[in-house]
């Protein structure tokens, strides 16, 4: 039996429509002419979602733009949401790795914002990957914490989602009592909640349960009612599910008649709306109901459609690798004009610390040059004065990128670092500044006393 895929909810499916041209096109516009990068980071996230569906190897590029502008102009909603939707056009690409990797980094964006639903959501993303990967004790783990934060700051909004998932993730370890539990759990928040599709899923999944557990009766009625509530849905992939499995309900109550039928229902949808996997599990099934009523013939002809569809899917497999391959060159010369950009800012950070560097002593000399000139005290006061803070401010400059390191840009300790060294500095440079000023006002005074001399031997002289 094929594991109940769309019990399988994600927050960043539940907006999801056929993605409307004029709507692309309103948006490409609007990117040409908006020149406020955090505008722009929302409408490259707009983008990536309206081509996701058809193009997911287009939305890769245009959400990893996204992600590197937020990151540029420190927009941590914009990042968040940019890893959003790449991870989601990696799911559809079937990069499940990849995919869980951009939720989790989406979860520690959401931990610092501070945003319990966006948390949540991050979450059950995070619950799904692991599902879909096989690794059910840590997708049950991600889950159960998002039911948590849901439960903790009252959030309605993925409940429904995480308990689903839950569902399936326990149908998959088949933990059958648990599953079961958890479906049926969020058939009563679908129905509280006035949500049909919502409800459907849970029915399906329960019937799905019930039939592995080989409770016929209540899997038929289960089954029967999500179909009925779907034949007035646009949820026709579900539905192609919910036949099937019905048919196989009825098979095993030796009702062939009734298998057959609903089996033939689930081939046709999946025919007329293309859904190839669901297409192929029918085909394979109705292979196999005819070959047990001795229907050869019939039996002969699904087993050439299976294997046609076999191959198909094969081929749809290897468009899906294509435009992974695609997406993932796109987001390495990406990532490879994001790094020049890093290098290029740190070269000119580099080339400023440096002319700091030289331009600290080379100002010091200066201030020794005009110490012996005919200028002010006081100016000379003030140029040692500036003198002694640009080495103080320079040495803090230079620094600051290790205590940040250091401390892991931790607020606390970076303050208690810098007072720390304040508290040295400080005294230093009062002790450091009343030598300066004594050594350089000594010299000025010097040279004025020993010009004051000469002057009045010139004029004794001439006396």
């Amino acid at each position: 039996m094929k594991y109940f895929s769309l019990t399988l909810t994600c927050m960043l499916f539940a907006f999801w429509g056929k993605a409307q041209l004029s709507k692309k096109d309103s948006l490409t516009q609007l990117l040409r002419n908006e020149k406020i990068d955090s505008n722009r980071v929302i409408v490259l996230w707009n983008l990536a979602d309206a081509y996701k569906n058809n193009k997911p190897d287009t939305a890769m590029f245009l959400a990893q733009q996204a992600l590197q502008l937020a990151r540029q102009i420190h927009y941590l909603k914009g990042e968040s949401k940019a890893l959003g939707s790449l991870a989601s056009a990696q799911y559809l690409l079937g990069n499940y790795p990849q995919a869980l990797q951009n939720y989790v980094l989406k979860l520690k964006i959401e931990e610092e914002r501070k945003s319990p639903k966006d948390y949540s959501v991050a979450l059950n993303n995070i619950g799904l990957m692991y599902v879909l990967l096989g690794e059910y004790n840590s997708a049950i783990l991600y889950l159960h914490k998002a039911d948590s934060v849901d439960v903790l700051y009252n959030i309605n909004y993925i409940k429904h989602s995480a308990t689903l998932n839950l569902g399936e993730a326990y149908f998959r370890k088949n933990n059958l009592d648990s599953s079961l539990h958890y479906f049926t759990k969020a058939l009563a928040i679908a129905t509280a909640n006035g949500g049909a599709d919502d409800s459907t899923t849970s029915l399906v999944g329960m019937a799905n349960v019930l039939l592995k557990q080989n409770d016929l009766s209540a899997s038929l009625r289960y089954y029967s009612k999500a179909i009925g509530l779907l034949k007035n849905s646009a949820n026709e992939d579900l539905l192609c599910e919910a036949s099937l499995g019905i048919a196989k309900v009825y098979k095993a109550l030796n009702k062939k008649d009734s298998a057959l039928y609903f089996a033939n229902v689930s081939y046709k949808i999946a025919n007329n709306d293309g859904f190839l996997s669901r297409q192929l599990d029918a085909a394979q099934y109705l292979t196999e109901l005819f070959s047990d009523t001795k229907k050869t013939d019939s039996a002969f002809v699904y087993l050439q459609k299976t294997i046609a569809l076999k191959d198909s899917v094969l081929g749809q497999e290897k468009v899906k690798q294509a435009q992974t391959i695609s997406g993932n060159e796109q987001l390495r010369q990406a990532q490879m004009l994001e790094q020049a950009r890093l290098s290029k800012a740190e070269r000119k950070q580099q080339l400023q610390l440096l002319f700091i560097g030289v331009f600290i002593p080379l100002f010091f000399l200066f201030t020794l040059y005009v110490s012996s000139t005919k200028i002010h005290i006081r100016i000379i006061k003030f140029l040692g004065i500036i003198s002694l803070l640009l080495l103080f401010e320079y040495l803090t400059l230079l620094l600051h990128p290790f205590v940040v390191e250091l401390t892991h840009h931790t607020p606390i300790l970076e303050m208690l670092i810098f007072v720390s060294i304040a508290a040295f500095l400080i005294p230093l440079h009062h002790k450091l500044e009343a030598w300066l000023i004594k050594i350089l006002t000594h010299k000025r005074l010097k040279y004025f006393g020993n010009a004051f001399k000469v002057k009045t031997k010139k004029i004794t002289s001439k006396k």
